[in-house]
């Protein structure tokens, strides 16, 4: 949750022009005004999906109390009907989401690229004799490609997440006040895990970044100078160095499969423990009759969709920092005024 802070307050600071970065996030949304039309689609769609993917919990418990319990074979076989059309429905705004999602973010990441390497063209001779060619080429591919998980899965996360929660948190509201806030009690948990999770791997992600862009420059610096590496026999030196710095990128990246495999884990342990406390809880509504069966079922269901945006926007902050690292660094570069002669 504490990451859920963070993000969200660093957007608002975006918004409003607090941050330095906001002028950058600007320039990169600027990117996006060619295919403003898709972009719209495709916001609809992910609100249509979205809004389908909530139906299907709250239908069993129609189906279980109007059709099963009451007796009712024609309810059952509306609510059916109505369950199939949600699925179809999500299926369809689904595919035109992740395609438009896919087509807008390509089209904005070519016209990133194609600016780099015009400015980079621009560059005087004195200028690539400063900087280092293997680290221009990490910003066409390694910050480029962090962008484009920030821009296509970062935002698409986001927006979907927090429409989910918003709409999980209401429909459970409007289900079971009572049954709600057990749920909601497991929030302190959930914060905890995420602040140690965020304090952790903040500087896991960016160590990441920091040994691929290592490793990118040395071996276009090693591959470019091949001819005087087997001049001199220094092929041994290479492998050795090469070797070191494949094992540092090794160790960063397993560190982060070790945060991961730490925290996930926990929030389905605290999703499990929740789940059943509110078996226990409502089935004993249940059988007291203060609660009906179809009411606990859609309840249940709705739980197993409770915890997962939490996840994804505690784990979305570590892109949101990645892909705004990768910005810096890319502005940096076209921010750079070409020598004059």
């Amino acid at each position: 949750m504490q990451g859920v802070y963070y993000l969200f307050r660093d957007i608002w600071r975006l918004i409003r022009g607090e941050d330095e970065r906001g002028r950058k996030v600007r320039w990169l949304i600027g990117l996006l005004r060619p295919y403003r039309a898709k972009v719209v689609l495709m916001f609809g769609s992910l609100l249509v999906a979205t809004a389908a993917s909530l139906a299907p919990p709250y239908l069993a418990g129609k189906a279980v109390d109007d059709g099963i319990v009451a007796g009712d074979a024609g309810a059952l076989t509306v609510v059916v009907v109505v369950f199939l059309i949600s699925a179809a429905i999500l299926w369809a705004a689904s595919y035109a989401q992740t395609y438009l999602v896919g087509w807008v973010g390509q089209r904005a990441l070519q016209d990133l690229r194609e600016r780099i390497y015009t400015h980079l063209q621009a560059m005087s001779i004195g200028f690539y004799t400063r900087n280092r060619p293997g680290v221009l080429i990490s910003r066409m591919t390694n910050d480029v490609q962090a962008l484009d998980q920030l821009v296509t899965d970062g935002i698409v996360t986001l927006f979907s997440a927090t429409l989910t929660l918003v709409g999980v948190v209401v429909i459970l509201l409007l289900l079971d006040v009572q049954l709600a806030l057990i749920t909601f009690l497991t929030f302190p948990l959930i914060a905890i895990a995420s602040i140690i999770f965020r304090i952790a791997s903040a500087g896991a992600y960016r160590l990441t970044r920091e040994k691929i862009a290592d490793i990118t420059a040395y071996l276009q610096e090693t591959l470019s100078g091949v001819r005087v590496v087997r001049s001199f026999g220094q092929e041994p030196r290479h492998i050795a160095e090469m070797g070191r710095l494949n094992e540092e990128n090794r160790v960063a990246n397993l560190r982060t499969v070790y945060l991961n495999a730490s925290y996930f884990p926990a929030v389905e342990l605290l999703s499990s423990i929740g789940t059943a406390v509110i078996l226990l809880f409502g089935g004993y509504q249940v059988i007291d009759g203060n609660v009906e069966i179809g009411i606990l079922i859609s309840f249940i269901g709705y739980l197993q969709t409770f915890f997962d945006p939490i996840q994804q926007i505690s784990q979305l902050y570590t892109t949101y920092q990645s892909g705004m690292a990768a910005l810096d660094k890319i502005f940096d570069l076209l921010d750079t005024e070409p020598d004059t002669v």
